[in-house]
């Protein structure tokens, strides 16, 4: 199993006055806070704070933790700063970069002399797992070494609502009926405080955010985990013929993670890029790529998807028949002589021109 880092993923989710902000360990993260297009918060007071506890960024009339300010929390520092030139806008929002598992939580956003000017933002930032479709993933989870597990209650949910995995002491569990037969925990590993999962044979429909809970834990701990399951048709390759000579075209349809796709010789050189299209269509993507065929080979279409570790490829037999592009030069040419001819005809019978041509006799 690979732990990727960033992509990119972030996503907005609101529930009831609180925004989700869900990105990938590693990432940057915007929080958002507006409060009005109208209020100038240059001169204003507003203070982040995460769990009601740590105090994250604190601004006050341009004196901040990043001119001079001194009491964030250690956690945050050197992570966090403010977008200063849309104060003027009210917008009070902040950006942690190189976010780590422990920056999930409730944030705040308080303006002390505004009344009723609290914004809550949960941000989830989640490890991504990334596997092909069919295969078998792990979802990581684990506390302590020093935590049995054996005894406790924890429990998996899929985007906050099915309940994939549910612990109970003495090995009781309970399942989603799209999970049932699929998902395991590692018995022999409770003892070291590991909670972590399988699903076996992914599908498309698995992807999504997933949180592993120790509700009776003081404090309660919650962690998350992104899985992607990816997918790959096998690639469609054709050979079309045009006025410049033979194209290879190959088709990659409804690839996820977006794939990289290149055409190659039977040496394994790779040819250039004539034409390329590229297709977005919700999570995958849709890609046509061309190459001129400039020897007789065997040429093949190779898809990488790196993330998922998934390698296809097809070919083709294609022959070089040349192009009309040397044919069209020699026309262009000899037009271009023929005008030339008639144009110095013509100037001539105007009498713009004179030519003079001296003869000499050998003997």
């Amino acid at each position: 199993m690979e732990l990727l880092p960033l992509v990119c993923l972030c996503l907005l989710s609101c529930s009831g006055d609180a925004v989700r902000v869900v990105v990938k360990e590693g990432s940057d993260a915007v929080l958002p806070c507006l409060i009005s297009t109208e209020v100038n918060l240059a001169g204003k007071l507003f203070v982040w704070r995460k769990d009601d506890q740590k105090e994250v960024f604190l601004y006050d009339g341009n004196i901040h933790y990043n001119y001079g300010r001194t009491g964030r929390d250690e956690q945050f520092k050197g992570r966090v700063s403010h977008f200063q030139d849309q104060l003027q806008n009210g917008n009070a929002s902040i950006k942690i970069t190189r976010t780590k598992m422990d920056d999930s939580g409730n944030y705040s956003c308080d303006f002390p002399r505004l009344q009723s000017q609290t914004s809550i933002i949960e941000l989830v930032v989640a490890v991504r797992v990334l596997v092909k479709e069919g295969s078998d993933a792990v979802l990581p989870c684990w506390i302590s070494t020093e935590v049995n597990l054996a005894g406790e209650v924890f429990a998996w949910r899929k985007d906050d609502q099915k309940e994939v995995l549910i612990h109970y002491p003495h090995s009781r569990t309970v399942q989603d009926l799209d999970f049932q037969g699929r998902v395991s925990h590692f018995q022999d590993q409770l003892q070291n405080g590991d909670a972590s999962i399988k699903i076996t044979r992914t599908k498309m429909a698995d992807s999504g955010i997933y949180s592993c809970i120790f509700p009776d834990l003081q404090p309660r701990q919650t962690f998350y985990i992104e899985l992607v399951v990816g997918a790959a048709s096998k690639p469609s390759v054709t050979t079309i013929q045009t006025d410049d000579g033979t194209v290879l075209q190959c088709e990659v349809l409804d690839a996820s993670p977006k794939p990289k796709v290149e055409w190659m010789d039977s040496s394994g050189n790779k040819l250039p890029v004539k034409d390329l299209k590229e297709t977005k269509r919700g999570d995958s993507y849709d890609i046509v790529l061309r190459a001129a065929v400039i020897k007789t080979d065997t040429f093949r279409c190779v898809v990488t998807q790196k993330e998922i570790n998934l390698q296809t490829e097809a070919e083709t037999y294609a022959t070089f028949n040349g192009s009309n592009t040397g044919a069209i030069v020699v026309v262009c040419v000899v037009v271009t002589i023929v005008a030339g001819v008639v144009l110095l005809a013509v100037l001539r019978a105007l009498g713009c021109i004179t030519l003079n041509c001296k003869y000499s006799k050998f003997k």
